[in-house]
């Protein structure tokens, strides 16, 4: 019986594990808990290398739970173009697992741009599932982009690398507090940095960046990554 109510529950909510394809549901703890096992070493936030030798001025930790690839992929591309909304927090759940515990007094997730078409920010979805692991709280709003900045999904590698730093603007109440900045997926750094920056602007100490998955593209192809503004399976 327990499969044909997987069909007939899948048939009135349409959804699956990304990984193993199970119906009626967004996912499988085994199968998220798996997509990142181990996180990756800490890296520079601003220049992407190794963090802890010197490379960059007042250079932070970037954590990323796995490399953009396999399931690891597949589940931030659910969340992000297939609408399984319970993904965000689940996926942040594992990050707060996964990740040391930052000193910070709050989390800034990335804002949804405004020309975004998607319904909710999966950045703070995923910022709110860290904050339930941590307690630290998320400060969703104090972090936007500015107008004309365009989004990031209808741009390529070098455009997002040459990102401007005025593309984002920090509210002054984050003056003199510790920050986490939470992201979906790290790529060429730029967001990252021109969020950082901003942040700094403000007043802010940023601690650390957070990210799902890091992207490591070929250099041939330095901007031909697939699923720029669309879902590819």
């Amino acid at each position: 019986m327990r499969p044909i109510f997987s069909y007939l529950s899948h048939i009135i909510f349409p959804q699956h594990c990304p990984a193993c394809g199970r119906l009626a549901a967004p996912y499988c703890p085994g199968c998220l808990s798996g997509a990142a096992s181990e996180a990756l070493p800490p890296f520079c936030a601003d220049c992407g290398g190794a963090y802890g030798v010197e490379c960059c001025y007042d250079s932070v930790p970037c954590y990323a739970a796995a490399i953009h690839d396999g399931d690891a992929r597949s589940f931030i591309l659910a969340l992000k173009y297939k609408n399984m909304r319970p993904l965000g927090e689940a996926i942040g759940r594992e990050m707060g697992r996964l990740f040391p515990l930052q000193e910070a007094e709050m989390l800034v997730p990335l804002p949804l741009h405004a020309d975004s078409r998607r319904a909710f920010n999966q950045t703070e979805l995923i910022a709110r599932g860290i904050s339930s692991q941590w307690g630290t709280p998320v400060a969703a709003g104090l972090l936007k982009w500015r107008a004309g900045s365009g989004a990031q999904t209808e741009k390529r590698g070098r455009e997002r690398r040459a990102l401007s730093f005025g593309s984002f603007e920090a509210s002054p109440e984050l003056a003199g507090r510790g920050v986490v900045l939470v992201d979906d997926v790290y790529t060429t750094g730029g967001t990252v940095r021109a969020a950082k920056f901003a942040l700094q602007r403000a007043g802010a100490e940023v601690r650390a960046v957070l990210v799902w998955t890091r992207r490591v593209s070929a250099p041939e192809h330095p901007g031909a990554w697939p699923e720029d503004g669309e879902y590819w399976l």
